[in-house]
């Protein structure tokens, strides 16, 4: 499940394409960029970027997403831009680290 996966596990997807199981016409965002987390004691921060198709919006939702190496799984993603090359949308984690250890 793509909610499930660490930064790194992601982090490696970048130039590779994810598919919105739940809309009629096949949509296909690509995975742009991961960015750094940041940690604290107690939580790690990163986000994902996405590229979508110029002349489609998606609305900030939750949407199930299907990679071909992730499985599928739900990621909030939120339209944070349009460009020549398409819209970008961001997947923010804001995760707590586990300190039961």
């Amino acid at each position: 499940m793509l909610d499930t996966l660490n930064y790194d596990k992601l982090a490696a997807q970048v130039n590779t394409k994810f598919r919105l199981t739940e809309m009629t016409e096949p949509i296909e965002l690509e995975l742009i960029e991961a960015t750094e987390p940041q940690t604290t004691p107690q939580q790690e921060f990163f986000s994902l970027f996405f590229l979508g198709p110029k002349d489609f919006l998606l609305p900030q939702s939750i949407y199930e997403l299907a990679h071909d190496q992730l499985g599928t799984g739900a990621l909030f993603l939120v339209p944070i831009e349009r460009t020549e090359k398409g819209v970008r949308y961001e997947a923010a984690f804001n995760r707590l680290i586990n300190t039961a250890d």
